[in-house]
């Protein structure tokens, strides 16, 4: 009985193997990392650098979800202990294909009160809408300091094929397709 759960496992594990299913040829990072006034906030833009391969790209028409979070914190300068973190926000892009309406359904969280949501038949732009996050209000600009320096970070997480639990339980690995990128930062005085 061991023994067939452990090659049962071990084929699960094998077959499961993010290699096997999406190979990405360089590790995905943040550029284009930039901040815009807007009417009310500091605006920032941050664009995620990934290679979809046509493997994730046909998993994903196949109805394999793929979700990207976007960590951003802001820090301000000018205390004893070094910074202070002034903001700490999480932005969720989520992208599926409804192969009944042959159109992308794109959902982003994070945008204040309002769950964004758009549909697209055009995949290159569906992937744009996950990789791009675009004037986002990272700040009232009535409640930044004059002469302090700010600090902005960013990072992502790609995630994507969300095993059952029952499954994470028996399985060190909960996704299939998991990745992070490095922090990038900018730093601004107001």
């Amino acid at each position: 009985m061991k023994r067939k759960f452990l090659k049962i496992t071990l084929f699960v594990i094998v077959l499961l193997h993010p290699m096997n299913l999406v190979a990405a040829e360089t590790e995905p990072y943040i550029a284009g990392l930039r901040l815009h006034q807007g009417e009310s906030n500091v605006l920032l833009y941050a664009q995620l650098v990934t290679e979809l391969g046509e493997e994730m790209r046909e998993a994903l028409r196949g109805g394999v979800p793929v979700t990207f979070s976007y960590r951003i914190h802001l820090t301000r300068s000018g205390t004893l202990l070094g910074e202070k973190i002034v903001r700490r926000r999480e932005i969720i892009h989520h992208l599926e294909f409804d192969p009944v309406k042959q159109q992308y359904l794109f959902s982003g969280e994070g945008y204040g009160t309002e769950l964004v949501q758009k549909t697209t038949r055009d995949e290159d732009e569906a992937l744009a809408w996950l990789t791009n996050v675009r004037d986002w209000p990272l700040y009232p600009l009535e409640r930044l300091e004059q002469n302090v320096r700010y600090r902005v970070r960013v990072m992502a997480t790609l995630r994507s094929v969300e095993l059952p639990s029952v499954l994470g339980y028996l399985f060190f690995f909960t996704t299939i397709f998991n990745q992070e990128t490095p922090w990038v930062q900018l730093d601004f005085t107001f």
